[in-house]
């Protein structure tokens, strides 16, 4: 999709793709499949990387001889799969390979204060940098440097500084292993471990959530839960596009009679169905699978009240059916079941039906699968 400026007001600096009104249309095509084997050539195409390219997907994601997709962190399959990879992942390798370049010319053309009003789309898309360049205020423009001379400078500022403390090393997290390591090491001997990175700022909240509530700032599954899991819920992920390689794994649950529930405003692509390209049985025959058997689209922010709802549910059910909820497991790993308890009988189905968007009978559903496949 691309933007587009507000009525009435000058389509000033969002970059080459100025004018350019959103585009969208329907797709009601299985995830994944031919139409995302069709978008991978038009891309390899248009990046004339039609050797380089294939070359690059076939490594992608092999233990011993390829390497990490850096797409995504789903994990790697782990019993020789061949062409575990995605639509994304083989356009985000793609784009690693790319030709573009920005030269010094790029940033005589452009002030700095024009390129802060581009969009992060149109910026990206200009290429690679050629050399190393230096902000110029007089000017406002990026004016080459050479390479001793930004060595200079980074050294002249890191030892102006009162304590190493002061300085704050931070990556992309499209930063390989081995560079990521390097860079750590200079940090670690300059005298500081201030080493933000792009994951860092993005979940520390959600990690700090997660420590508080699971003991835990990560996740506490791995393929293998999946594997023999009776029931996933996915919430607010389109696996589509976030994680596309978890389509097979939703896939493979299904076939074995997994409940699958998606939690999320919009029934996206995968949460209806999927063709997994490595299934070449199924793309020839043009066979898909689906990826759901429960839909749930509460209002945006509603997650948390449908969660309220299927504790309050399932602590009622407690009541009356002493294996709604595993008690024993309760008392060994967790504290403040009491207090939680009261919360949710003291919140009325009304509340939690207007603040989820969903009626009391489909936060029962949700409740329902759970319960059930916890007993199994």
């Amino acid at each position: 999709m691309r933007g587009q400026p507000p009525a009435g007001k000058p389509a000033l600096g969002l970059g080459p793709e100025n004018g350019h009104g959103p585009e969208h249309r329907p797709y009601h095509h299985p995830a994944a499949g031919w139409g995302a084997a069709k978008s991978v050539s038009r891309l390899l195409a248009r990046e004339r990387e039609l050797i380089d390219g294939p070359r690059a997907i076939f490594r992608m994601n092999h233990e011993g001889r390829g390497f990490d997709c850096p797409g995504c962190a789903w994990p790697d399959d782990t019993k020789g799969l061949h062409l575990d990879i995605c639509e994304n992942g083989i356009k985000h390798v793609t784009w690693e390979m790319t030709r573009k370049r920005v030269g010094r010319e790029f940033f005589a053309a452009h002030s700095v204060s024009e390129l802060m009003e581009w969009s992060d789309f149109a910026l990206e898309d200009q290429g690679r940098l050629t050399e190393p360049m230096v902000y110029d205020p007089d000017s406002d423009h990026y004016v080459p440097i050479g390479w001793q001379s930004a060595f200079d400078l980074i050294g002249d500022t890191l030892r102006g500084l009162q304590s190493p403390h002061e300085a704050s090393f931070y990556t992309s997290g499209r930063l390989g292993n081995e560079p990521t390591f390097l860079y750590q090491l200079m940090a670690r001997e300059f005298g500081t471990n201030n080493l933000p990175d792009c994951s860092n700022m993005c979940h520390e909240a959600s990690g700090r959530a997660l420590e508080a509530s699971l003991g835990t700032g990560k996740g506490t599954v791995d393929l293998k839960d999946w594997e023999s899991a009776d029931a996933l819920f996915i919430m607010g992920v389109n696996a589509a596009s976030n994680a596309p390689r978890m389509l097979t794994a939703l896939a493979e649950a299904h076939g074995r009679g997994a409940q699958i529930v998606h939690v999320n405003p919009l029934v996206e692509a995968a949460a209806t169905r999927t063709i997994v390209p490595h299934d070449f049985t199924d793309m020839a025959l043009f066979h898909s699978t689906r990826t759901s058997t429960l839909n749930l689209q509460p209002r945006i922010g509603g997650d948390m009240a449908l969660l309220r709802g299927m504790a309050k549910a399932l602590l009622d059910q407690a009541g009356h059916d002493p294996k709604a909820v595993d008690r024993e497991f309760i008392q060994r790993h967790t504290s403040g079941l009491e207090e939680y308890q009261k919360a949710c009988e003291a919140t009325p189905w009304e509340e939690l039906e207007h603040q989820s968007g969903l009626t009391r009978a489909q936060i029962l559903k949700a409740a329902q699968v759970y319960s059930e496949s916890d007993r199994t």
